[in-house]
């Protein structure tokens, strides 16, 4: 007789950019959705642009402490909203450097096993679509995952 051998499969993770715009919270949305009905995960990602400081060293440290200190507490309020009203797995992520750089590193990382990217699409204000942008342009070729693309104002 055959024994039934079963294979734990790994969770998989929706991948969000956090930026906290309107389009952002409506892309978490659909995304914890999306994660409830396929037992998926949600990671969060804060990317801090890394600047070019002219200060004095002190002073550099400083304003990235504060800075990430800002990403801990807005991952921390999504975090909490998302295990409260949605009961997912989260994990979150805060990067420094440049946004598109940072994305697709993370994208493509296995380890994370990330399925989908999942992005906030500004209606009414086109800058605000600068990485949907790239990553259906100039970008693609660096793409391992599909994207889904959340109009901001979804009914």
């Amino acid at each position: 007789m055959l024994k039934k051998v079963s294979v734990k499969k790994e969770k998989e993770f929706l991948l969000v950019y956090v930026d906290e715009s309107d389009e952002f919270l409506e892309a978490m949305t659909h995304a914890c959705n999306l994660a409830k009905i396929e037992n998926l995960g949600i990671i969060l990602l804060f990317i801090i642009e890394g600047e070019n400081f002219r200060h004095w060293k002190g002073v550099e440290n400083i304003m990235r402490a504060e800075r990430k200190d800002e990403a801990k507490e807005v991952l921390n309020k999504y975090i909490k909203i998302i295990k409260e009203k949605h009961k997912i797995q989260v994990k979150s992520f805060i990067k420094t450097g440049e946004k598109l750089e940072v994305l697709i590193k993370i994208m493509n990382n296995k380890r994370l096993k990330v399925k989908n990217l999942v992005l906030g699409l500004a209606m009414d204000k086109i800058e605000n679509n600068k990485i949907i942008s790239s990553l259906t342009g100039i970008s693609r070729k660096k793409l391992t995952l599909p994207i889904i693309i959340v109009p901001g104002r979804i009914k």
